[in-house]
């Protein structure tokens, strides 16, 4: 390895870590995931963290591309508007019916989208980004979640796992610049949520999930190391000019 890359690698380590202790900083309370016995929790509380923090980044008129349920709703108050879609509307109420990769909207239409834990099952991602920018006013951000691990689901569309520069390449060869990647919890965290999944028998009892998501959260917590992580989250702007 030459001193370049070590000290580039050194560099991503440290803004990872920074980053890590941003997203476990903020303690009040979040509403969208409240079972913690639930044997996905470690993952999908830490993806609410990561929208509670960074969901007042987005303004204006917002589009939730596969909202699903809508669960972040609660973060984003403060909006003008907000519309949802979903390429299946028995999965929330949604104002329309549409893909990610073929939005049935004028350019320039929107000042924010949200998209959580979609783009793993889209096959094309450039041609989502893409989207984003057409849609989206100048100046208009993207706050987007996907997860680097989980297992497979809503198969067959299940397509993809980002780890940290792929990301980056995608949102800016698709004309974003990246203004925040987020690591979502580091080895512990990681640790945790694979070993419930993958040997649900040990955990068999409510209690027992709880006491583990709540034990290796607060390792995670502590030890605050980035370098291994369930998914990351993006904040993304389309250049004003």
């Amino acid at each position: 390895m030459s001193v370049m890359t070590w000290m580039e690698t050194g560099g991503e380590v440290a803004r990872n870590k920074v980053s890590l202790q941003r997203l476990y900083a903020r303690d009040s309370a979040l509403s969208a995931w409240a079972d913690k016995s639930n044997h996905a929790f470690i993952g999908i509380h830490l993806v609410e963290r990561s929208i509670a923090l960074l969901a007042r980044e987005l303004s204006g008129d917002l589009l939730d591309v596969g909202c699903g349920t809508a669960p972040y709703d609660g973060y984003l108050g403060h909006v003008r508007s907000k519309r949802n879609c979903d390429y299946n509307p028995r999965r929330g109420t949604v104002d329309f019916v549409s893909s990610a990769v073929a939005l049935p909207i004028k350019e320039c239409s929107f000042d924010s989208i949200l998209c959580t834990e979609v783009l793993e099952h889209v096959p094309n991602p450039h041609a989502t980004w893409r989207e984003f920018h057409r849609v989206l006013r100048p100046g208009g951000r993207v706050l987007l979640a996907t997860p680097m691990w989980w297992p497979s689901h809503e198969q067959p569309f299940d397509f993809y796992r980002y780890p940290e520069h792929g990301l980056r390449y995608l949102a800016e060869q698709n004309g974003f610049q990246v203004l925040e990647l987020m690591p979502r919890g580091g080895v512990w965290a990681l640790w945790g949520q694979v070993t419930l999944q993958a040997m649900p028998q040990y955990f068999r009892f409510g209690w027992q999930r709880v006491w583990w998501n709540r034990t290796l959260l607060a390792l995670d917590r502590w030890r605050n190391n980035a370098q291994l992580t369930l998914g990351w989250t993006i904040l993304a702007e389309k250049p004003r000019a």
